[in-house]
């Protein structure tokens, strides 16, 4: 959810994917909070459709975003303003809504993905960008059931982790949740890191062969805005959303 480049420069391409990406999110948690905060019945059936289609949300927030990094010079102080917000969030919703409390998202994610790329950059430039992209890519779909407890998928060949990897409460973050962690939004270290990376290789294939010039410009204004303020939106629409179906449901009961 970060600025694709400078401003004089900037892609305006990815901007409005990311547009993309925040208006399906913010449908997405309309329909979550009204059918699992408000319970509200009729919203089961939509609910249900858009379930299996919801990780093409966060995949794409995160590849953007480590295509930017590709763009900018500033990856670690992002990231560290990045995580103060999060470790913001995390207080405010433990405080508000202790049972919706947001202990590791996919803001928490980026910004530690930002700083393991700042620090990282120098050796990473080393490895060539399509045989990293390809790299990334298929430790990204082998990991990524990691947080279940194995590696693989099934019915193909699984290697079953270590039990005790899942016994430790810091784990959780790394991508080895304990069965005391719980957070409403979780996007741990891995396998996220590998699709974070891969969009960085990504990025560095753009650069080397040249953005096209139509990515600079404007296709659509309105999914430009929304590109550019998606951390705002991020921050702020769920509180939105749960106030405006809160007056609807109980003060007005118009459902």
């Amino acid at each position: 959810m970060n600025n694709s480049t400078t401003v004089k420069n900037r892609i305006c391409f990815l901007d409005e994917l990311r547009g993309l990406a925040v208006i399906a999110m913010v449908l997405y948690h309309i329909l979550y909070s009204m059918s699992f905060i408000f319970a509200l019945e009729f919203s089961y059936p939509a609910m249900r459709a858009v379930i299996p289609y919801e990780p093409v949300i966060p995949i794409t927030f995160i590849s953007i975003c480590g295509i930017c990094c590709s763009f900018s010079k500033n990856n670690l102080k992002r990231g560290v303003i990045l995580l103060g917000i999060s470790l913001g969030i995390t207080l405010v919703t433990c405080i508000i809504m202790p049972e919706q409390a947001i202990l590791f998202g996919i803001l928490h994610f980026l910004s530690i993905a930002l700083i393991i790329y700042s620090l990282l950059q120098k050796p990473i430039s080393h490895i060539p960008p399509f045989a990293g992209l390809c790299i990334c890519l298929a430790l990204f779909i082998i990991c990524f059931n990691i947080p279940k407890g194995y590696i693989g998928f099934e019915p193909f060949y699984c290697i079953q982790l270590p039990k005790q990897l899942y016994q430790l409460y810091p784990l959780s973050f790394i991508g080895f949740p304990s069965s005391d962690f719980a957070s409403s939004d979780y996007f741990p270290i891995f396998p996220y890191i590998f699709l974070f990376f891969g969009g960085a290789f990504a990025g560095r294939i753009l650069k080397l062969k040249g953005v096209p010039r139509w990515m600079y410009k404007k296709l659509c204004p309105p999914l430009d805005f929304i590109g550019r303020h998606a951390l705002i939106i991020y921050i702020v629409h769920q509180p939105v959303i749960i106030g405006v179906l809160y007056m609807c449901h109980s003060v007005f009961n118009i459902f």
